[in-house]
C-alpha cells in the first residue's frame, strides 16, 4: 500500500510598517477634532482618506499599505500532516 502524506504549515505573521507622518492641516475632514477624534477618524476611513503622496498611491490606507516592514514577528508555528481524501 502507497500513502501520500503532506506537510502543513500554519503561523500568524504580526508587522509593524514604517509610519507615514500626516499633517492634519491637509485634511479638511479632520478639522476642529480632538488628537482622540483624529486618531478614531483615520482608523475608520483611511481607505478614503487622500494620500500624502498622490503621486504614487490612490488613497492613504494603499500607502500604508504598502509600507516598508519596520519589525515583523511570526508566532503560533505549528506543523502536522494530512494524507489524500482529508
Amino acid at each position: 500500500m502507497k500513502i501520500n502524506v503532506y506537510a502543513t504549515e500554519s503561523y500568524t505573521t504580526w508587522m509593524v510598517k514604517e509610519p507615514v507622518e500626516i499633517d492634519t492641516d491637509n485634511y479638511p475632514e479632520l478639522e476642529g477634532k480632538t488628537e482622540e477624534e483624529i486618531k478614531e477618524y483615520i482608523r475608520e476611513n483611511y481607505w478614503d482618506m487622500k494620500s500624502t503622496n498622490d503621486e504614487w498611491f490612490e488613497n492613504l490606507g494603499e500607502e500604508l499599505e504598502q509600507s516598508d516592514v519596520r519589525r515583523d514577528k511570526i508566532y503560533n508555528e505549528e506543523m502536522s500532516v494530512i494524507f489524500d481524501n482529508e
